[in-house]
């Protein structure tokens, strides 16, 4: 700069200063300098030639209190730099804003510059940001609710609706309708163009007299619409096609404990045999059914004598023992379970409890004999094995690789019903959940199940006495309060805490007032003799006219995670009690009798195994029920706002995210009237939004039960694959395997927060920190099995279904992949364009970085080393540090690591 300073000095020496009407810190000084210095061209002349104490400055901004710092300059240069200035905590408490960006849109770059000042509470005057040439712009007013770390900014101009853009003929339909429903004349008389003249007050008085019809016909056809969104059905169809052929290679069947020649089960096997299928049979013992190693090692002998395994068939469901100390549990359900758990021990190396995949071969198909019905004709005479279908949509979600399908066989099983299920099992296409008749086999299928708009059917209004069972706790409060605004004269409800808990009573009261009698009993619903005293005992009541049986159960596991104890225990809590009032009301004529399900039961959910067979088993039993003549309604609820799982408001975010919508309780009561007013046997209520849950529905396995639902099998094909993803991930690795160790860690971290940002529904990456554990963020197995599959996809390869338990960080899973995709190439190898680079790097590092990490003794010790005297003496510390600040700094670190990562 020096030859350049007269000349500067010349050229401002006539340009007038002014004080500075802010406080100004110095570049020369590092502190706040006064009007009478910054006033002196000598002032600017020292601030050419002068060194920038910029951390000084930066330091004496933060003494007076500044927090936000905003970067006027061509790039974010300083920007990155004031961190390292502040002091201590202050840094991560402060603001830092550049104004542009080198490679940016300017506009763009300096806009989010405001907006992120905004943000931080810096006053904007927007009236001179938007004033002037251009017109002033609206400013929405942020939404009220709290941010949740997320901004959702509305625009004014409404989305387009799924049908195409709106129009102004809807819009005019839309007001007029609204009109109509506040029966507002005079906006439906300006609608219809009528004025208040003497040629159109007869029309108006027709309007008039009609409004209060049109505005009642208006808010039911809308109640019968929320309705007929929220109700599903489970029907059976025949298989697509005519299935025929044998299945390849050698099946294992997989007999019941003490199963006889002459049982259903050992007669299965020669009508197999007989139609030309392979098979080998395993008789299992008791200790076998109970022991999930034992199990496994006894399957890993098994199969070790055959090369060519085509898959696994188990009749162990068809042993209806009930198991001892329980009530509903059958042996067959409890052996079922351990066999899914002992297979999926056989790839991990003995350890029990992994879920290791699994090769085709050893797929798993679970039959069960008469559990579910296809058609009124279809009798169900086992919904005690029912369990096993709800235990298997679970599984088939939380471990694709092992599971097959789910096969009801027929009463009688004979040829033509063996030819019927070796066709489906040789070319079953996606169908995992078939039934096997005499006349075919059947797949289930779920359907929209809309009110009938051909049946005028009265308003319902409960008489006498009803029960409810849970009716003070959960979804059972709602139940009771439904019923009671529904006119019941007489409401029980069974608690099982203290019948004059605050809770309680404040129901108690509150239903009162609404006109009904209330009587609260505790009452443990798994003791027979306890639902007998309730019922027939002295406090009997004789005006019973209906039961509500909530049986309300939130419980999470994985199939691998529990055992045969835990699946009891959920049995009870959700069966017994339906039992125990099925058999002891067996003789009354109720108008009502209604259980509370779930869609685990129909559709199936990671972790819901134990639900799901609970409930699978309550509606079989409410089924068999209706066959009975007697009436019988089962509800499986969805997710309700407030309850069970809806409960944690992150847990209410995920399922939002994945297409499962909280319903308010009083939409779902309403959906409780309509199925007890239409007489309803099995409806699912549950308000999903088809084109987000399908893709994470179908990205575990293809689903064929949803497939028939309106725009499912479009949204389907629209996520399959194409050519263009396979050449990509082949492009990537290519890409991989050229790049330099930075490259390929900043590449796998890329795509891993990518898929990692898919798999839980975020709009960008920013949520995803590497070194933050996958079960922090939200993953759950339905989530994790998504990111195996997306970033398989996307590399190209097979994961393990267990990749976010085994490496539980983006860090550890670049790792992973890292090694998975390049072997140990290039681990150790470091080239010389690298050591050039380290050292370049590692040489800029100021002294006191190296202090600060704790290695700068040992830098010293090899200094003292290097630096000795031929004689032997010794050196200062400060020439020790000397020698340090010359020396090859990335030569002293590699050696003061030991070659250790540093």
């Amino acid at each position: 700069m020096d030859p350049m300073l007269e000349e500067f000095r010349e050229a401002i020496a006539d340009l007038s200063f002014s004080a500075p009407v802010i406080p100004l810190v110095s570049n020369v000084t590092g502190r706040l300098a006064d009007a009478e210095t910054v006033c002196s061209p000598e002032y600017w002349v020292e601030h050419v030639r002068s060194a920038v104490r910029f951390a000084d400055g930066v330091r004496a901004l933060a003494d007076y209190g500044v927090g936000t710092y905003l970067e006027l300059a061509p790039d974010a240069v300083l920007s990155a730099m004031v961190g390292d200035c502040l002091p201590g905590g202050s840094a991560a408490e402060s603001v830092v804003v550049p104004s542009l960006r080198r490679e940016g849109d300017e506009p763009r770059a300096l806009m989010t510059a405001i907006a992120q000042l905004y943000v931080a509470g810096v006053p904007i005057d927007f009236g001179a940001l938007f004033g002037g040439a251009v017109p002033p712009a609206h400013l929405p007013d942020l939404p009220t609710y709290a941010f949740q770390r997320v901004h959702y900014w509305l625009h004014d101009t409404p989305p387009a609706s799924p049908q195409g853009p709106a129009t102004a003929s809807d819009d005019t339909d839309a007001r007029f309708w609204a009109a109509v429903e506040r029966e507002d004349l005079g906006s439906v008389a300006e609608a219809l163009e009528l004025a208040d003249g003497e040629d159109d007050r007869a029309a108006l008085d027709a309007v008039g007299g009609a409004l209060g019809v049109l505005s009642d016909w208006r808010r039911k056809r809308g109640e019968k619409s929320a309705a007929d969104r929220l109700r599903y059905q489970v029907t059976w169809k025949p298989l697509p096609g005519a299935a025929s052929g044998v299945p390849n290679g050698t099946w294992l069947v997989v007999l019941p404990y003490g199963c006889q020649d002459d049982d259903y089960a050992a007669r299965v096997v020669p009508a197999l045999n007989r139609q030309g299928l392979r098979t080998t049979t395993l008789r299992l013992d008791g200790a076998e059914t109970a022991d999930r190693t034992a199990l496994a090692e006894t399957l890993r002998s098994a199969l070790a004598d055959h090369e060519d395994i085509g898959g696994v068939l188990s009749l162990l469901a068809l042993d209806q023992r009930i198991r001892t100390g329980s009530a509903t549990l059958t042996e067959g359900v409890a052996a079922t379970l351990t066999l899914v758990q002992a297979l999926g021990d056989l790839g991990s190396s003995g350890s029990v409890g992994s879920a290791s995949s699994l090769s085709s071969g050893h797929r798993l198909y679970c039959a069960t004999r008469g559990a579910v019905s296809v058609g009124a004709a279809d009798g169900l005479i086992a919904p005690e094995q029912a369990a096993v279908w709800g235990l298997g949509l679970a599984v088939a979600l939380e471990q694709p690789d092992r599971w097959g399908a789910l096969v009801d066989l027929p009463e009688v099983f004979d040829d033509r019903a063996a030819r019927a299920l070796l066709g489906a099992l040789a070319d079953p296409g996606d169908e995992d959940q078939l039934a096997i008749r005499t006349t075919g086999a059947f797949v289930r299928r779920l359907r929209s199940h809309p009110l009938p708009t051909d049946v005028a059917k009265p308003e319902w209004r409960p008489r006498g006495t009803v029960l409810v069972t849970g009716g003070t706790e959960g979804l059972g409060r709602h139940a009771a309060r439904w019923l009671a605004g529904a006119g019941a004269e007489h409401l029980v409800l069974t608690v099982q805490s203290d019948p004059e808990a605050p809770h309680v009573v404040a129901l108690r009261d509150e239903l009162s007032d609404q006109g009904a009698k209330v009587t609260v009993c505790p009452a443990d619903l798994t003791d027979r003799d306890a639902v007998e005293r309730l019922l027939t005992g002295p406090a009997a009541y004789p005006e019973l006219s209906g039961v509500v049986h909530t049986a309300d159960l939130a419980r999470v596991a994985q199939a691998d995670a529990t055992g045969a104890a835990e699946l009891a225990e959920t049995l009870a809590a959700k069966v017994d009690g339906l039992l125990h009032l099925d058999a002891l009301l067996a003789d009354r004529d109720l108008d009502l009798f209604v259980v509370f399900s779930s869609v685990a039961s129909v559709w199936g959910g990671g972790g819901q195994g134990l639900i799901g067979a609970a409930n699978a088993q309550l509606d079989a039993l409410i089924e068999r029920r209706r066959a009975r003549g007697l009436a019988a309604t089962s509800v499986a609820w969805g997710v309700i706002d407030g309850f069970g799982v809806a409960a944690d408001a992150t847990a209410q975010e995920q399922l939002r995210r994945r297409g499962v919508l909280p319903m308010a309780p009083e939409a779902a009561m309403a959906a409780l009237t309509h199925a007890v007013r239409h007489d309803d046997t099995l409806v699912a209520v549950a308000d999903i939004d088809w084109s987000a849950f399908v893709p994470a529905f179908t990205s575990l396995r293809p689903s064929p039960l949803i497939a028939d639902l309106p725009g499912v099998q479009e949204i389907v094909d629209s996520l399959r694959p194409d050519d263009a993803t396979d050449e990509s991930a082949s492009e990537f690795l290519r890409d991989l395997a050229g790049a330099s160790d930075a490259e390929r860690e900043r590449a796998l971290m890329k795509v891993v927060r990518e898929n990692t940002a898919l798999a839980l529904g975020h709009s960008g990456v920013e949520a995803v920190k590497p070194q933050r554990a996958f079960q922090e963020m939200g993953f759950d197995s339905l989530a994790a099995v998504n990111l195996r599959n997306t970033l398989g996809a996307a590399l190209g390869t097979q994961l393990p279904a267990t990749l976010v338990f085994d490496y539980p960080t983006p860090t550890a899973l670049v790792e992973y992949l890292r090694t998975e995709l390049l072997g140990d190439q290039g681990e150790d190898e470091i080239t010389e364009a690298d050591e050039e680079e380290i050292r370049r790097v590692l040489a800029a590092v100021p002294l006191s970085r190296f202090r600060e990490a704790g290695v700068l003794d040992a830098l010293r010790s090899l200094a003292r080393t290097d630096a000795a005297a031929p004689d032997g003496s010794g050196s200062s510390a400060d020439e020790e540090l000397d020698l340090i600040d010359g020396m090859d700094i990335a030569g002293l670190v590699q050696r003061a690591f030991d070659g250790t990562q540093l």
